[in-house]
């Protein structure tokens, strides 16, 4: 019998890599339950705490990312019911277990996807990348990129069609995945 040494995140160096790692896709992932940026950052940092400060060792890095997966979509669900706002979502969620968990496995996919965009998008040369997620991430028209990077709204230009090649070669095989999970707004700004 192998001695397979467990992952102890109570290790503050181990935390700090997983939590690198893990915290921007799952608060992607809790928005699809939370519908808000803010509440999806506040059910994560709390998840992570609880982990942090519990007993909890896993055998390998999928146990980890699996628990983690659940634990956020489980916190998402428990920031639902408590907030009256919610409850025609609250209502949908407890018709139907099945569907969620459907609907759970769509989302983890559509987190990774949106994961890989993000690390292609990260792997653009700085000026490309930059002026990509200020365009397609944040909504800015070509003259305000212009204006905040003091360059000209032909390179703005230039750069996002750079990009869009860029891209388009990086991510060829996740695009009908991307147009299934993200919509058509991605699928037509990569790949046209």
């Amino acid at each position: 019998m192998q001695n397979v040494e467990k992952i102890n995140i109570r290790k503050q160096e181990v935390f700090d890599s997983y939590f690198r790692r893990y915290y921007q896709i799952l608060c992607y992932f809790a928005c699809h339950y939370l519908k808000e940026q803010d509440e999806a950052e506040d059910v994560v940092q709390e998840v992570f705490m609880k982990l942090l400060n519990g007993e909890e060792c896993f055998d390998n890095e999928n146990h980890l990312k699996h628990y983690l997966y659940k634990a956020v979509r489980n916190s998402c669900l428990n920031q639902i019911k408590m907030t009256s706002i919610r409850s025609d979502i609250l209502g949908s969620i407890q018709k139907d277990t099945e569907e969620d968990e459907n609907n759970f496995f769509v989302n983890v996919v559509r987190a990774e996807v949106y994961q890989e965009i993000m690390e292609a998008i990260q792997e653009l040369p700085t000026e490309c990348g930059r002026v990509f997620k200020l365009a397609y991430v944040d909504g800015f028209s070509n003259e305000e990129i212009a204006t905040q990077l003091s360059i000209s709204v032909n390179t703005v230009k230039v750069q996002k069609n750079k990009a869009k090649i860029l891209l388009r070669e990086k991510l060829k095989g996740l695009y009908p995945v991307m147009l299934l999970l993200l919509g058509n707004y991605w699928g037509y700004y990569f790949f046209s």
